[in-house]
């Protein structure tokens, strides 16, 4: 018998009296009797504590006390529901709910599976780090793609942000912290096949593993230094046709807004700035009292340009108030033992914040999935999908609009004065450009950029299973074809001096029409045998997975931009430019073909399910790299220890107990271009001599890289797994380090050599962090709730990179010693406030001086001296050895993440609550 801890449950019998009298108010007005009994775990015959017992369809109800038992008065043949998380819910009649009640533990709670590389492992087997979700939770979230969903969700994962704009607003994800300095991707699989999370129709999704260790992503070797994400999609399930619709329609609202000055705080500024620099104002204290006055919005037109009073607020004119997007997705499942099928459409669209012209992406999901078994040995699988991407914005730039908007003067006009109209420049525009460039003008008439992007991705399966007991073969072979076309059309927008038609400011300029098309493929071939077994009755359990995989990828592109288009209302390469002027066309191709060859191997091992042990080896070979370099094996080991699973361990409160282990070995592929080791050439002008009379010239263009190859980086993982109260509150912390021994880093050359210098393996880069997360789960009558929060810290030091110490003011550096995107710059201590007291500065300490020491005058900055403020303000030698003035002010790396998620659920309603953040 386990030892009980009073003091525990003497807390828990405090709260069961308060829940037994608040759910018994109120009398029965009906005949009623009294329910006794113990509830008692089925395998172990122990008392389970907290159980809810309810008559059903009412509020009447209470819970087990500390040894389990019970009594509830109820109605004469009602029923009774025992319901107890983590075991399977039991409705007696009443005349059955008296005396040893015996639950039995839900077997998909026990049995809970997540997705591994090229298979699925128990989650309480699990030796290395990998973090799961359910698709549903993707799904319920109004995020503009599946992508930007799983921000804050799962410990250790950072969602990249791009911008705001629709169809931009991720970029990608890093997983526990930087891996290199060079580019790296997570390696994403949909179903097996290489994918794009922002294009996924996320009502599809069942489930996302990501394997964020090198225990759990070394199967997939010379690709997974960033991590990687595997996500299954839903297959139908053996019932009648069942038809889902889920859809939804969303406001959305800048969260903060940045507020910009008004015209006449503006212009006291100004008039401040140009006061301290020159000695005169801008404008005169009249002037400036027109400022915002309806009276005085325009003066007689002088020096070519209008004297506006007025006040616009160019980020109200140009931005809404809120902007819209909806999602429509529609299912079809269904099945019997022998086939299941699952059809879905989905439509996405959103749009943007900018108030006029184009600014919105659209998003068609097609899905077919279908399994079927030919008999009891083998099946058969397809899976088609369509995914398609539209976006449409201003070719001018929403970045620069924006910019424009916080920056417009608000004593500038959108139009020209009311009482000018018929005063225009010569393409008739009535918009304004006096002072900079209109930003409304160019939303409106600047031109647009159209993309589009198509996939076909379709794979067939092929599984021979139990031809020996616990032997499975599956092959597999699919492809995905990539189609995208670009358009964009720069519309040329000039605005003139009023009086002698000259131009004041100018947007896209020259006019200019753009097109590209590229269509790719990619071939994927992948065999895989597992066999599982057993050995001295299940005390030893082993499964082997051996496979072999081929990929063979290629991209062909061709682009055109054409400048000084003749007519803004005739955009066409047919007649719309002058083909004898050379520069006025720019023609482009580009073929990108690479194959990779890969063999891949684990075992996994355990005894009773309390010592578990795995290995993985995957063995690459890429075309990219030279024919002696092309290869490498990229291994790991993991371990782990339940220690609940001890006969020894007497602890009744301890649901699961587990301690891991893992090291391995993670290639990162994105480093390599295609034609390293090959000496190029080119035929770029920047390098003939001058007397070239226009002749074509070719050129080597770099240095071939023989001895490149991939970056490896070394991951350790250790990490501790619990659950308490049966499993209601579980978590787990793991903390890591990985090192990048071979990173990519360019050699200091001779500039003399006058060609591009190629990458070697000569850097390093030391990445350490942590992640932690804990749940609590529970059900209190009809009521089921959840709480969760995740922690993660990640730093970084590059140990070496070729000897980088070059360091400059506000820009962010590569520097050995120093974390990734570092930044330098100058202390400053307020803001002087007037010249006379920068002077008396200097007098008080003799050689010292600010930048533009002859015109510092109230308002500018002050900056501090470091150490003895008796020298001109600077860098020094420009290194972090000799910094001069400069400080290390810390890096633009988001080091903390976090993610709080609420939810409850009551009888089919639902809600639930999310936070997140960087930190």
């Amino acid at each position: 018998m386990r030892r009980k801890f009073f003091s525990w449950k003497l807390i828990q019998l405090l709260s069961l009296c308060c829940t037994f009298f608040l759910s018994n108010l109120g009398a029965f007005a009906q005949t009623s009797i009294t329910a006794k009994g113990q509830v008692v775990d089925a395998a172990t015959n122990e008392s389970l504590i907290g159980v809810s017992i309810q008559e059903k369809g009412t509020t009447n109800g209470t819970i087990t006390d500390m040894d389990g038992n019970y009594s509830l008065k109820v109605a004469d043949n009602s029923t009774i529901v025992f319901s107890y998380i983590g075991y399977q819910t039991v409705e007696l009649k009443v005349s059955a709910a008296n005396g040893v009640i015996k639950l039995k533990e839900d077997s998909e709670t026990l049995q809970e599976v997540v997705v591994v590389g090229y298979g699925v492992q128990k989650k309480v087997n699990l030796s290395g780090s990998v973090s799961a979700i359910e698709g549903d939770k993707i799904a319920e979230k109004p995020s503009a793609n599946a992508l930007a969903a799983l921000q804050g969700e799962l410990p250790g994962v950072a969602v990249l942000r791009s911008s705001g704009q629709p169809g931009s607003e991720t970029s990608g994800m890093r997983i526990r912290g930087f891996s290199s300095v060079n580019s790296t991707s997570t390696l994403v699989l949909i179903d097996g096949i290489e994918g794009d999370m922002t294009l996924l129709n996320p009502n599809d999704i069942e489930s996302i593993s990501v394997l964020k260790d090198a225990a759990s992503a070394a199967i997939y070797g010379a690709r997974a230094a960033a991590g990687v994400v595997l996500i299954t999609t839903k297959s139908g399930v053996e019932g009648k046709p069942k038809i889902n619709y889920n859809g939804y329609f969303s406001f959305n609202t800048p969260g903060n807004m940045p507020e910009r000055l008004t015209a006449w705080e503006e212009q006291a500024f100004i008039d401040q700035s140009r006061l301290a620099a020159t000695g005169k104002t801008e404008w005169t204290a009249e002037k400036a009292s027109w400022v915002g006055n309806p009276n005085f919005n325009y003066r007689t037109l002088s020096n070519g340009r209008w004297d506006y009073f007025g006040a616009t607020n160019w980020v109200a004119e140009g931005t809404k108030d809120f902007t819209t997007q909806q999602n429509h997705s529609l299912s079809v499942s269904g099945g019997s033992k022998a086939m299941n099928y699952m059809l879905s459409a989905n439509f996405f669209t959103k749009n943007g914040l900018l108030k006029y012209g184009p600014d919105s992406n659209d998003r068609y999901n097609l899905h077919a999935k279908i399994n079927t078994s030919i008999n009891k040995y083998i099946d058969l699988g397809v899976n088609i999908q369509y995914q398609s991407k539209e976006v449409e914005s201003a070719s001018y730039g929403a970045g620069a609009l924006f910019g424009a908007l916080y920056s417009g003067r608000g004593r500038q006009a959108i139009y020209v004065p009311t009482e000018y109209m018929g005063i225009t420049d010569e393409s008739g525009s009535i918009y304004n450009g006096d002072l900079q460039v209109n930003p409304i003008n160019i939303m409106k008439n600047g031109g647009a950029k159209k993309t589009k992007y198509e996939a076909f991705i379709g794979k067939a399966n092929l599984t021979v299973k139990d031809l020996v007991k616990g032997l499975r073969i599956h092959l597999s072979a699919s492809r995905k074809a990539g189609y995208y076309a670009e358009v964009t059309e720069k519309h040329a927008l000039l605005w003139y001096d009023r009086v002698g038609k000259a131009v004041r400011a100018d947007a896209n300029n020259p006019s200019s029409l753009y097109k590209k098309k590229n269509s790719d493929f990619h071939d994927l071939f992948e065999a895989t045998v597992n066999y599982s077994f057993d050995l001295n009755d299940k005390k030893h359990n082993f499964n082997i997975l051996a496979g072999s995989s081929y990929e063979n990828y290629r991209k062909d592109e061709m682009d055109i931009n054409a400048k000084n288009l003749i007519s803004d209302g005739f955009f066409s390469f047919n007649g719309g430019f002058d083909t004898s002027v050379a520069t006025n066309t720019e023609v482009g191709d580009n073929i990108e073909p690479w194959s990779m060859m890969s063999y891949f191997g684990r075992l996994n091992y355990n005894y009773k399910e309390r010592y578990l042990l795995e290995a993985n080896v995957r063995y690459d070979g890429s075309s990219r790299l030279a024919p002696d370099k092309r290869w490498r094996a990229f291994p790991s080991v993991s371990g782990a220890w339940r220690v609940n699973m001890e006969d020894w361990f007497d602890v009744d409160f301890v649901s699961n107990l587990k301690l891991r282990a893992s090291w391995g070995q993670l290639g990162n592929g994105a480093v390599l271009g295609l034609y390293d080791y090959i000496a190029l050439i080119s035929d770029e002008q920047k390098n003939t001599p001058a007397t070239y009379n226009g002749e074509k010239w070719y050129y080597q263009a770099n240095l071939p890289s023989t001895e490149k190859t991939w970056e490896v980086i070394e991951t350790t993982n250790l990490g501790v797994d619990f659950g308490f109260l049966n499993n209601r509150l579980t978590g787990s912390f793991e903390y890591y380090w990985k090192y990048n021994n071979d990173m990519l880093s360019s050699p200091q050359l001779p500039h003399q050599i006058g060609i591009g210098v190629p990458k070697l393996n000569i850097g390093k880069l030391k990445t350490w962090g942590w992640d932690f997360n804990i749940g609590w789960k529970d059900k209190i009558k009809d009521v089921s709730y959840q709480v969760s929060f995740n922690l993660s810290d990640s730093d970084n030091k590059l140990v070496e990179y070729n000897g980088a110490s070059v360091i400059k003011a506000g820009a962010v550096e590569l520097l050995e010693g120093y974390s990734i995107n570092t930044i330098w710059g100058y202390q400053t201590d307020g803001f002087w406030n007037s010249r006379d007291e920068y002077l008396q500065y200097k007098k008080d300490n003799p050689g010292y001086k600010s930048f533009n020491d002859g015109k510092v005058s109230g308002g500018d900055v002050k900056y501090v001296a470091q150490g003895k403020a008796d020298h001109e303000i600077g860098v020094g030698g420009a290194t972090p050895e000799d910094p001069g003035d400069l400080v290390c002010l810390g890096n633009s790396n988001g080091r903390y993440l976090y993610g709080i998620n609420l939810a409850a659920q009551w009888k089919g309603f639902d809600i639930s609550v999310m936070f997140q953040g960087v930190g």
